[in-house]
């Protein structure tokens, strides 16, 4: 038993990061400007920095509606209509007969706010990670924003 938990632990080591479409330096020092929302509209900064399950992206969905991954020290930047968002986080699981519930955080936002959620793993089961969504005041945000790169966010 004792060697195949060795094994195992020697596979994830030889995993790596897991990696996700990236954006331009432009596109990235521009979102690191944290420049207000448009008239109307509300910013949301998701962030990842922990080395923790770096061999797996995080997909980010914004009530329901995908808006791009996270792997480790990157970023999103969605602007979004105010009001309430639930942002859920799923990681794929690679345990058999396991499920990866998504876990939330509800943000409700106003107009010309920006607000910011760092996204992390949630201890699991092994080879099952579960990450979290959870909001962060500002410096802190956009102390993790800066610490990383951005990520491409998906076409709504």
């Amino acid at each position: 038993m004792r060697t195949l938990s060795c094994l195992l632990t020697a596979s994830l080591l030889l995993v790596g990061c897991a990696s996700v479409p990236m954006a331009g330096p432009a596109a990235d020092a521009e979102g690191k400007r944290f420049d207000p929302p448009a008239p109307g509209q509300s910013v949301l900064y998701l962030y990842r920095s922990s080395l923790l399950g770096s061999e797996v992206a995080f997909s980010l969905a914004d009530n329901q509606q995908p808006i791009g991954a996270l792997a480790d020290k990157t970023w999103i930047r969605v602007e979004v209509a105010p009001g309430r968002h639930v942002i859920t986080c799923s990681a794929p699981s690679y345990a058999p007969l396991t499920q990866t519930p998504a876990q939330a955080a509800t943000v409700d936002i106003t107009p010309g706010e920006t607000r910011f959620l760092e996204v992390d793993v949630w201890p699991g089961l092994p080879l099952n990670p579960r990450c979290t969504a959870t909001e962060v005041s500002a410096d802190k945000g956009r102390a993790g924003v800066a610490g990383g790169n951005r990520a491409i966010a998906s076409a709504n």
